[in-house]
């Protein structure tokens, strides 16, 4: 993720996710491309529940500073999520559960190449700590909602042990207007970065 934040993105991005969600839901993908970008000049972002997830959240702790207009937008987005992850909850809750292991997968190979070349990890830690970031909002949904946890709060403590061996505590590590939505206690790998 880049210093530099985009509320007007988010959100866009987030009404994007919201429209597909029933479709993203009832299909078998667990990427499904919505238009835009996470960074300008990239490709299209991926849906899953977590990255819709990850955007609720900081739009919601961020709504003092949306523009006029924009937090009817954000209530309509929310509400229309709200909904449908009522309407399909099994869908829902089986799509996050599929989420979190296929996110650990990837970090897993982050940790091997780290342990391979650890002046590598550095270029590459601002995705990684996305992820995890990822993986938190959905552990945080599914409690939230109610949903079975055991298996995914299991399935993190591998990553979470790699990631304390791997990080140097330090500053938070994305834009600063993003730091008061991400309490150090709870994303503890948004403030450090791996050492050499």
């Amino acid at each position: 993720m880049s210093s530099r934040y985009s509320l007007e993105r988010d959100l866009d991005e987030l009404e994007r996710m919201v429209e597909r969600l029933a479709d993203y839901l009832l299909g078998d993908a667990m990427y499904l491309p919505v238009g835009g970008g996470f960074f300008r000049g990239s490709s299209t972002p991926q849906m899953t529940i977590g990255a819709l997830l990850l955007r609720r959240r900081r739009l919601s702790h961020l709504r003092a500073k949306l523009k006029r207009g924009d937090g009817r937008r954000l209530d309509d987005a929310l509400a229309q999520h709200d909904n449908l992850q009522r309407e399909w909850t099994l869908h829902y809750e089986k799509k996050l559960g599929r989420e979190v292991p296929m996110r650990l997968k990837v970090m897993a190979g982050f940790f091997r190449e780290c342990s391979e070349n650890p002046r590598d990890c550095g270029g590459a830690y601002p995705i990684e700590a996305l992820r995890r970031t990822i993986v938190q909002e959905i552990l945080l949904a599914l409690d939230a909602f109610g949903y079975a946890k055991s298996e995914a709060i299991a399935s993190v403590r591998p990553a979470d042990q790699a990631l304390r061996r791997l990080l140097h505590a330090g500053d938070f590590i994305w834009s600063p207007m993003l730091e008061p939505v991400y309490p150090r206690a709870t994303f503890w790998w948004l403030y450090g970065r791996p050492g050499a």
